[in-house]
């Protein structure tokens, strides 16, 4: 082994060490609490609950406070990676309920609409005594 050899082994050991223990750092990670997750769960429920889901979409609208309570316990029981999918999947069921309860309400409006049009078109055709 040569005297550059030799250089080559005793530099490259700290390199190694060091990429290793960056590596086993990255590792050991230790998990947040999903506050952020949480939060918009939160707000994506209660966003539904202010608007038509609870007329047109309460099982939905049901579904998501379940998980939003699920999600909570998860985290005060420090299960951040189940508390965080709960709380993802809460959000998502609060925008499904919130968009399901804005169909019924549109669909309400067209079917209200549609009896004064049909309403408007009998009044039309209705014959006029003089």
């Amino acid at each position: 082994m040569g005297k550059g050899a030799s250089l080559r082994f005793w530099v490259s050991i700290p390199v190694l060490s060091g990429a290793l223990a960056v590596g086993g750092c990255a590792a050991t990670r230790v998990p947040t609490a999903p506050t952020v997750a949480l939060a918009r769960a939160d707000t994506a429920v209660q966003q539904a609950e202010a608007s038509k889901a609870p007329l047109y979409a309460p099982s939905e609208l049901r579904i998501a406070r379940e998980k939003l309570l699920s999600a909570r316990a998860a985290m005060d029981g420090a299960d951040y990676d189940r508390a965080r999918h709960l709380a993802e999947q809460a959000a998502v069921d609060a925008q499904l309920a919130q968009a399901r309860g804005a169909a019924g309400d549109a669909q309400h409006d067209a079917d209200e609409l549609r009896r004064t049009v049909d309403a408007l078109r009998a009044e039309a055709v209705r014959p006029v005594i003089p």
